[in-house]
């Protein structure tokens, strides 16, 4: 007697899960970065940060990692600790330190800076709408690094309107990969 075979599971695509979850959390936050909302509303963006951009990009990233893209799974499951990071930096860790806070906070976000950095060169390989999400992105980081070291509430706010830019362009690049598969065409071109 022979015992059936299972038959492989299919996992669907995880990217515009993982576009969104950034898109919305970086969304929202860079409306306090820029000052568009008032910076006293920021622990109201934790709460998001952790369940939209930690817990469902890690989701996303994992299913990367189980289809084999190393690429994607890297990007998602990385910015997931960075979400988590950040949301345990801003509640419970920044306010205890008493000396050094804007710099290590400038170096907090200076190796998320270079990280960005290292991942847009292998963006390269990929496509103009993911080229154009990590130079965003690097942006912001080394803009909000730059702004901590120096105190800089001028290169915060400008680190929070490129955000915006980058959150609009993840957003659009979402929503041309899920209306595009549901459609089965190309409806949102995606550079």
């Amino acid at each position: 007697m022979t015992t059936p075979t299972a038959a492989p599971t299919t996992w669907g695509d995880p990217f515009p899960l993982g576009l969104a979850s950034f898109g919305i959390s970086a969304l929202v936050l860079s409306t306090v970065m820029s000052g568009i909302v008032d910076p006293a509303a920021l622990p109201a963006v934790l709460p998001l940060a952790l369940a939209l951009g930690f817990a469902t990009e890690l989701v996303a990233g994992l299913v990367h990692f189980r289809r084999g893209e190393t690429f994607p799974a890297l990007v998602f499951t990385a910015y997931a600790g960075f979400w988590l990071s950040y949301a345990l930096l801003v509640q419970f860790y920044g306010p205890m330190v008493t000396a050094g806070g804007a710099a290590i906070t400038g170096m907090f976000l200076l190796a998320w800076a270079l990280f960005t950095t290292y991942m847009l060169l292998a963006a390269l390989r990929t496509n103009t709408t993911t080229i154009v999400i990590f130079v965003l992105l690097a942006g912001v980081f080394y803009l909000a690094a730059f702004g901590s070291f120096l105190g800089s509430a001028g290169l915060g706010k400008t680190a929070g309107y490129v955000l915006i830019l980058d959150a609009l362009v993840a957003l659009y690049a979402s929503a041309a990969i899920i209306v595009n598969t549901t459609w089965d065409r190309t409806v949102l071109p995606v550079p």
